[in-house]
């Protein structure tokens, strides 16, 4: 049997795979499909790839990549030279950025909610 944290692992690989292919996956799915698809995939990356050791360091490479991704997005979608290959570029980083926040969106509720603040209100005790 594989153990839950393998099954995080393909979703990894299969999110960043959807997300290099976005681009090409639009001539098969509607772009809302893809997109659902990657958030779907980043929830189960975020849930089960991420231990509360290393959630610090992962957020602050989701902000990192958030930041990069979108100004990356904006620097693409002025570059003419680059024709079509910027805009593959473009839907590929903006999948990457929906697979991405929603690992990240996972982990940083779950990080709230360890504080001792936010366990305190909800009644909920520290393992």
């Amino acid at each position: 049997m594989i153990a839950t944290h393998e099954y995080g692992k393909w979703a990894f690989l299969l999110g960043v795979l959807v997300s290099l292919f976005s681009a090409v996956l639009t001539g098969f799915l509607s772009a809302a499909s893809i997109i659902s698809i990657l958030f779907v995939l980043g929830l189960i990356v975020g849930f089960l790839n991420v231990s509360r050791e290393n959630s610090v360091t992962f957020l602050m490479g989701v902000v990192v990549l958030l930041l990069l991704g979108v100004g990356g997005i904006s620097t693409l979608s002025q570059i003419a030279l680059l024709g079509l290959a910027a805009d593959y570029l473009t839907t590929a980083l903006g999948s990457f950025i929906a697979f991405v926040g929603a690992a990240g969106l996972v982990v940083a509720v779950r990080a709230v909610l360890d504080t001792n603040e936010g366990l305190g209100k909800i009644r909920i005790g520290r393992k």
